[in-house]
């Protein structure tokens, strides 16, 4: 039988479950991600650096693709990642499903490790991160 974990993941925390064989959830991990809550300004030291358009005698703000808040997610999710991807070396699990709010999921596929990838995570684009085990076990389809 396939050992199966679930990953329950919003911008706050990361709960890994895995399904036991009476079809229950059995949480593995509950992360905490301290800079989840935290505002954008609450993040960000000052304004972005300025460049000189010497042509035109203008300066425009330099600007990231990725708002620090992504940034601080994408680098929680990454230690998430690894420590799934190791406990998956170990034989630990064989399958993940991962459930988040659509926009999030969408981070979280770009982040995936080679190994994770390989696996073919099911996704599940739902906020499931306040409910609880019963009420997530209805949101996966589980085999007979």
């Amino acid at each position: 039988m396939n050992k199966r974990w679930i990953l329950v993941a919003s911008r706050e925390e990361a709960r890994i479950f895995s399904l036991e064989a009476d079809r229950t959830l059995k949480l593995i991990a509950d992360i905490g991600n301290p800079l989840g809550h935290l505002r954008l300004q609450d993040l960000e030291a000052d304004t972005p650096g300025r460049v000189a358009d010497n042509r035109m005698r203008a300066r425009y703000p330099l600007r990231s693709e990725q708002t620090s808040k992504e940034r601080a997610i994408c680098n929680f999710y990454r230690e998430v990642f690894d420590l799934l991807e190791k406990k998956l070396y170990d034989h630990e699990f064989d399958t993940l499903t991962c459930i988040a709010e659509p926009r999030l999921l969408g981070i979280l596929r770009r982040l995936y490790p080679t190994a994770v990838k390989r696996i073919e995570p099911d996704e599940i684009r739902k906020d499931l991160s306040f409910e609880s085990p019963p009420q997530i076990i209805k949101h996966i389809s589980l085999p007979r």
